[in-house]
């Protein structure tokens, strides 16, 4: 008999030892994939030399579609025109007569809006001459304007135009040509570049950003924080370039770009963050004295880099000094964007931004830092509600509470638990919400009133007459506590209609709005604080209550023995005895709300932030993964992210249960007890 009970007791220890293994070995699987999916965003871009068999099997491809381009014809008389070949065979536009001086080799044409825009400086590189075709039919007339200042650099993207000279820059507004207005352009102002000599230039992607290259291999960022307003630089690259920089290439696709120097010493930045992304030692230095090229092909893949002399020709290709591959398919991805300050396209200042981007206008704005803050503000406000209810039931319940009242309400309290969160969202979506919106007034005061007016009546009970307290036994205060309850409901609601028509103007909103810019939205950061402590504080009950009666009865009672009241060996014995276990329940109850979706997904308002008001909404992890991993494209770096995102979310919580099951394991108290 006794070696049957110890071969089950073998059994079922086994049992429980592969049981608990197989748990540490799901829980290392799970942080492994997490961990190998997010890996990728981090790894730098790499390169590889294309050979010349891929330049030949790509040329006819290219060629093709270069076809569609309009490229410039030069005609007798210093008279040109542009010419585009399609499957209906040669199409050509209006001749213009150009004028004398002009230098032919810097002709650059650009289409933008719908416009074909032709730019020449003149031998001196004094002044630049514009020319704008609005309609390319053989009856289009031309438009010309000069524009003064420096102008032997010149870059154009969307209606942004730079003319540029050694140590200055000037930025032109270009007019639309729809609306008939003239001239051309407009000079919206002049900047000195205070670095070395500007030898190169490019306007990027979206007509928002100019990078510029000096004569000491920097480069430098500038933007538009708002339309027809002027650029500010953003800040400086770390190019790793030592010597001049020759040319810059814009991508066709975000906000890289490519910068090549005298030495033939090739960089791959991203605007975003002024990051550098790669180097590569590519040309020789004479290849580059000749006249480089550069231009992204193959949706910016790879890196073609042709003289100068041929960058027009439909044999271009062939002409190539070099082609470059690159792989980089996270490049809008990095340390820098996902936890640093980024000044973006359009913005007045740097910021955290979490902002996917659907229609083209701008650049994803992928930053963690919005919905970290917001996990961690909607806990912390949670807390904040959840510890008072939940500390100050665990001890009433553990250390005053009849033993016939706790075996009734404990299990009634634990019992909430087993609510589902989604109820408590849904009530708090559809019901709190508009509640607190109406009388927030009323919400802000009651939670300074009801507490104070609670302690206040405490204080005045303890120093009345002992015949009178004798009429309601310390286990029953709870019950006398509810006619106080009522009378500072009351008293709140009274008070909050008068306060708010003396100090604020009748409604507090809006004098929050008018006098300090605090605006209110109805599903924020107050109220899904309400809705998780609620569903927190059970959790914390618990915990606390075990942390509590796991104190030596002993303890109390030689306490009690010594003259000390209830409170007082409360305060002074039992409090700091469990004060670990405490503490763990606190952190238990933290990893509780950081994890939580339902609530934060219904009543929050989904708003990435990054401020400390309470009446925003805000948007946490686990809503954010809630509501994009399933529509993210698998393998993207939206997709990537939201797993990295996973990833912080899985460690934190990770860490955060187990450190406070640790120390509530360390320090628990061998003997248990009951207080009452």
């Amino acid at each position: 008999m006794q070696s049957r009970r110890l071969r089950r007791d073998r059994l079922a220890s086994l049992w429980l030892t592969v049981a608990g293994l197989g748990v540490m070995a799901l829980v290392v699987v799970m942080l492994g994939y997490l961990i190998s999916v997010s890996w990728p965003l981090l790894k730098p871009p790499g390169t590889t030399p294309s050979s010349s068999q891929v330049l030949e099997s790509r040329a006819l491809d290219t060629r093709a579609a270069d076809m569609d381009e309009w490229r410039i014809e030069w005609l007798a008389g210093n008279r040109l025109q542009l010419i585009q070949h399609t499957d209906d065979g040669l199409r050509r536009s209006s001749s213009l007569q150009v004028p004398e001086g002009l230098d032919h080799r810097q002709a650059h044409l650009t289409q933008s809006r719908q416009q074909l825009w032709l730019r020449m400086p003149d031998r001196r590189g004094d002044r630049l001459w514009l020319a704008r075709l609005a309609s390319t039919t053989p009856q289009g007339s031309w438009q010309q304007q000069w524009l003064p200042g420096p102008a032997s650099l010149s870059a154009l993207e969307g209606q942004l135009l730079v003319t540029a000279g050694p140590h200055a820059f000037t930025q032109w507004q270009l007019n639309d040509a729809s609306a008939g207005q003239v001239p051309l352009a407009r000079k919206l102002g002049r900047q000195e570049h205070a670095a070395q000599p500007i030898t190169a230039l490019s306007v990027l992607r979206g007509g928002k950003s100019l990078i510029l290259g000096d004569a000491g291999g920097g480069l430098s960022h500038y933007l538009l924080p708002a339309h027809a307003s002027p650029l500010i630089k953003a800040g400086d690259f770390d190019s790793g370039l030592s010597a001049p920089v020759r040319t810059i290439a814009a991508a066709h696709h975000g906000l890289g770009f490519a910068a090549l120097d005298a030495d033939g010493r090739l960089g791959l930045y991203l605007a975003t963050a002024e990051r550098r992304r790669q180097l590569v030692d590519w040309l020789s230095p004479a290849q580059v004295a000749a006249g480089v090229e550069l231009s992204f092909q193959q949706e910016d893949r790879r890196l073609l880099a042709r003289p100068t002399s041929v960058a027009g020709g439909l044999g271009a290709l062939e002409q190539a000094y070099a082609g470059l591959e690159i792989r980089d398919p996270h490049q809008v991805v990095g340390l820098g964007a996902i936890f640093g300050k980024v000044w973006y396209e359009g913005r007045d200042a740097p910021a955290w931004i979490w902002q996917l981007e659907s229609t083209g206008a701008h650049e994803p704005r992928l930053s963690l830092v919005p919905i970290m803050w917001g996990t961690l503000k909607v806990a912390l406000v949670g807390l904040l509600f959840a510890v008072p209810l939940g500390l100050g039931c665990a001890i009433h319940v553990a250390c005053f509470m009849a033993p016939r009242q706790r075996a009734r309400i404990k299990p009634m309290l634990e019992m909430m638990e087993a609510l589902p969160t989604v109820v408590i969202g849904f009530i708090a979506a559809l019901v709190v919400a508009p509640f607190v919106e109406r009388e927030l007034m009323a919400v802000l005061l009651g939670l300074v009133l009801i507490p104070l007016g609670t302690m206040v009546a405490g204080f005045v009970w303890t120093l009345s007459p002992r015949a009178l307290r004798s009429l309601m036994p310390e286990n029953m205060a709870a019950f006398g506590l509810l006619p106080l309850l009522m009378l500072l409901l009351w008293l709140d609601v009274t008070l909050a209609h008068q306060l708010e028509a003396w100090w604020f103007e009748g409604d507090i909103r809006q004098w929050l709005f008018a006098h300090h810019g605090i605006d209110y939205a109805q599903r924020n950061t107050l109220v899904t604080g309400m809705a998780l402590g609620l569903a927190v504080m059970p959790t914390l009950f618990t915990l606390s209550e075990d942390a509590l009666s796991s104190v030596p009865r002993g303890l109390a009672a030689g306490s009690a023995a010594l003259g000390a009241t209830p409170w007082q060996s409360l305060r002074r014995v039992i409090l700091p005895a469990a004060a670990v276990g405490l503490f763990s329940a606190m952190m238990i109850g933290m990893g509780r709300a950081v994890g939580e979706t339902m609530i934060v997904l219904m009543v929050a308002g989904n708003t990435p932030l990054v401020d400390a008001s309470l009446f925003e909404g805000v948007r946490s992890l686990a809503a954010t993964l809630a509501i994009e991993l399933p529509e993210a494209e698998v393998g993207s770096s939206h997709y990537r992210l939201l797993f990295l995102a996973a990833l912080a979310l899985f460690l934190f919580t990770f860490v955060v249960n187990t450190l406070a099951e640790v120390l509530r394991l360390r320090f628990m108290p061998p003997q248990r007890g009951g207080w009452g």
